[in-house]
């Protein structure tokens, strides 16, 4: 993902602000990309934000062999990255909750090199969590692990452990990591939480409803899940929030790989959020709707035509 230039000088500023302005004489369009961008986003914010976004982040190893490069673990590290951006952009717009697949349960059946690179690269990143990264810095989001962290190493379950505790009191925004995670594991893991608390007699089986079966879901205490969104083209869900994605969540399949996802991808995105949603502010989004429709097409096509060149 290019640079967001959400980079914040004061936190308490409506509108973050670059660190290095680009200039327009030496990169024209990162200049005007940066200040549509800002334009763009305060247009946005206008309107009723999503409060939860689910990512599936598909595409890291395609990225790479479209890049040429050496080995396909280079896509994994460019995806690291761009989730940075991506959470920077998700709570910059004012998203309460962001969930994301991080690694399946069947992620495990890939060869061992490659499981032990990605499972080093989720230790570091818990870590640099724990050490107050400057999105945690700037947004204060807790982290939450959803999944069976049973099946994680030692190292990787205590470095996931640690995050949750140090976040826990914070009182901003929320990132879900679903590491190792299934939906079918977490329906699962539901519905023994459930059987066990007929078995200890705090409730009787007649009591049973899909609304006891969701507070013992892994994403219990999150709002619901307003927008799904899969990278890389494919048309699938890949076992990731079946429960959640009812009727009244938008799934969104964008035909980019996930290091490639930015914010030109998501705003048209929360832009169709927003025609659909049924409020007051309807007439401020849908007087705003084709501009940033528009624009949006038009950045993506230079952004393009910027990279090719």
């Amino acid at each position: 993902m290019p640079p967001s230039d959400f980079t914040d000088t004061n936190q308490d500023d409506e509108t973050p602000s670059l660190k290095i302005a680009p200039n327009f004489l030496t990169s024209p369009f990162n200049y005007m990309s940066h200040h549509v961008q800002s334009l763009l986003v305060k247009i946005l914010k206008q309107g009723p934000i999503p409060q939860h976004l689910g990512f599936i982040m598909d595409g890291n190893r395609r990225f790479a062999r479209k890049m040429n490069y050496k080995q396909v673990f280079e896509g994994h590290f460019m995806g690291s990255d761009n989730l940075q951006e991506a959470l920077n952009i998700c709570f910059h717009l004012g998203v309460k909750v962001v969930t994301i697949y991080a690694f399946s349960i069947e992620n495990f059946k890939r060869p061992k090199e490659e499981v032990d690179m990605l499972m080093e690269l989720g230790k570091t990143k818990f870590i640099e969590f724990c050490e107050k990264s400057h999105l945690v810095n700037k947004y204060g989001f807790c982290v939450r692990i959803l999944g069976n962290i049973a099946l994680l190493p030692i190292d990787v379950q205590e470095a996931a452990k640690k995050v949750v505790d140090t976040t826990k009191h914070n009182t901003g925004s929320i990132l879900n990591i679903c590491v190792p995670y299934t939906s079918r594991d977490e329906i699962t893991s539901s519905i023994k939480s459930v059987i066990k608390s007929v078995e200890n007699g705090h409730m009787q089986i007649r009591d049973i409803n899909e609304e006891i079966i969701e507070k013992c879901l892994y994403t219990y205490g999150s709002p619901p899940l307003n927008i799904l969104i899969r990278t890389s083209g494919e048309i699938r869900l890949s076992d990731f929030l079946l429960w959640q994605c009812h009727k009244n969540c938008y799934i969104h399949f964008v035909d980019c790989f996930w290091p490639e996802f930015s914010l030109w991808e998501l705003l048209p995105i929360i832009l169709e959020y927003q025609l659909s949603y049924n409020s007051l502010k309807v007439t401020i989004v849908l007087s705003n709707c084709l501009f940033i429709w528009l624009i949006c097409k038009v950045m993506i096509t230079f952004d393009i035509m910027n990279r090719l060149g």
